[in-house]
């Protein structure tokens, strides 16, 4: 059996931590056995992600291991260093929170952004920089070592909010989506951009593992996977306004965050509902990579209007969704 054909969708562990829309979430690092998760309540949780208790039934935990709360709005992103120490968090305030994890405090606060940031990674030897990514349309990195208040760098290439980056350590490099409908590379070796033209606001953007394929979501229901060489499209996800009833995926007004999972073979990304039925719940839906079919498409629940963001957990084979109520669900 190929491995995209056993993709987890049985929910095991229900969070119901947060009075507020999930708008991040991410396991932490290696083996992932936490969860830290961002909500428009202007709190960070710490949770494990699968729970202790054994049995066949799906879990609910109501309160988290640890919470964290120093934003003053809606927190919109959030990264861990490989080493589980410190989380970065970013959100509504226009600043940069670095957290120390077992004390619950944060130990730096960088405010050079002059709007809302959407956008935070880690980067450098040691998870040294943060890259935070803003509304004010730039991109700016962040030395953690040293006393500065002032970014080390600025990207200043966009011409919209940027809404998504991700570091790519091997190439290093920085992907970079904007809702100026293009998905640029920073190569900051060889001091080099490359930009991809979508035409459409872009949500998200995830470089493949060996650095060759650059994920994109934009705002016309589409993924798209592009070669990173040349811009080619290598595969695209997706369809425009599904039938009524029928599982589909869409995104035309929000942002929402596509990954890749299992080992690269699997697009995952949640989904939002068309805002004019009522009834209507939203899907988590995975694809296979190589033939772009849908493999599973998971009903979030009622009252559901949105899934805005996805993690996978290799280790754990598990993936978990962020949730318009407030919860966020876990399966494997």
């Amino acid at each position: 059996m190929p491995p995209t054909k056993q993709f987890p969708t049985k929910l095991v562990h229900t969070l119901k931590t947060h009075n507020g829309p999930v708008n991040a979430v991410t396991f932490s690092s290696y083996p992932g056995t936490y969860v830290l998760t961002g909500s428009s309540d202007r709190a960070v949780h710490l949770s494990r992600a699968i729970p202790n208790q054994t049995g066949t039934s799906s879990v609910e935990t109501t309160s988290p291991i640890q919470r964290y709360e120093a934003h003053g709005y809606s927190v919109l992103d959030v990264a861990v260093a490989g080493d589980n120490a410190r989380f970065a968090s970013v959100g509504g305030d226009r600043q940069v929170f670095l957290w120390d994890v077992e004390q619950g405090i944060t130990v730096k606060r960088w405010s050079g952004h002059g709007a809302r940031v959407e956008a935070v990674q880690f980067a450098g030897q040691g998870d040294s920089v943060v890259v935070s990514g803003s509304a004010d349309t730039t991109i700016n990195l962040w030395d953690t070592r040293s006393n500065s208040t002032k970014p080390i760098q600025t990207l200043t290439e966009a011409t919209d909010t940027v809404s998504s980056i991700h570091v790519h350590a091997p190439t290093h490099s920085i992907a970079s989506g904007s809702y100026d409908g293009r998905a640029r590379i920073y190569d900051l070796r060889m001091g080099r951009t490359t930009v991809d033209v979508l035409a459409h606001a872009v949500t998200s953007v995830r470089c493949s593992a060996d650095g060759n394929a650059l994920l994109v979501s934009t705002l016309d229901s589409r993924i798209r996977m592009l070669d990173r060489a040349d811009g080619k499209l290598l595969q695209a996800f997706g369809i425009r306004d599904p039938p009524p009833g029928r599982a589909g995926y869409r995104n035309s007004e929000l942002r929402i965050r596509s990954i890749l999972a299992k080992g690269d073979a699997v697009v995952l990304s949640g989904s939002e509902t068309d805002q004019g039925d009522q009834f209507a719940q939203a899907y988590v839906v995975a694809w296979d990579v190589l033939s772009g079919e849908v493999i599973a498409s998971v009903p979030a629940g009622e009252g559901v209007k949105v899934v805005s963001c996805v993690a996978w957990n290799e280790k754990g084979g598990c993936w978990a969704g962020g949730c318009s109520n407030g919860t966020v669900k876990i399966y494997g």
